[in-house]
């Protein structure tokens, strides 16, 4: 019986402190996967948005792991932040503002800039490879990619 406490209490006690360190970061890009694994041709899991929360779990170079609701994942380090990320009918901004953020301009860039000539950006969003092409490519070009 006193084993079975103490061993009670330690799985608490792990519970509780693996909590104390969980991190709540936002998605700051429009919308994003979570992959099953730490790569851009992983499995996707489960898709995010603008501003929705996720739990920190482990990084691992420019992945992050986190969950989602009841979803584990892979997202990438650059699309979350740990700033809350609210919205507020106090601001003012246009179009091409938004276009900017959402292709991650920073505060350096105004939208009148030279980068709001963001034509290649779209036409490279555009692109699509399936996932059979890809592995092809991998296969075929003697590519190793780390799992």
């Amino acid at each position: 019986m006193k084993f079975t406490k103490k061993i009670l209490s330690v799985a608490v006690t792990m519970l509780l402190s693996m909590a104390a360190f969980a991190e709540t970061y936002y998605v700051s890009v429009k919308s994003t996967n979570l992959k099953a694994k730490p790569s851009g041709s992983s499995k996707n899991l489960s898709k995010v948005s603008y501003g929705d929360a996720v739990t920190w779990v482990k990084d691992d170079g420019n992945w992050t792991l986190v969950s989602y609701g009841k979803t584990e994942g892979w997202i990438s380090t650059n699309a979350i932040t740990k700033r809350k990320i609210v919205s507020s009918s106090k601001v003012t901004t246009d179009a091409k503002e938004i276009a900017l953020a959402g292709k991650g301009f920073g505060e350096g860039i105004n939208a009148d800039s030279e980068a709001s000539n963001y034509t290649a950006v779209n036409a490279v969003e555009k692109n699509a490879v399936s996932n059979s092409a890809n592995e092809s490519f991998k296969s075929k070009g003697g590519l190793k990619v780390a799992e």
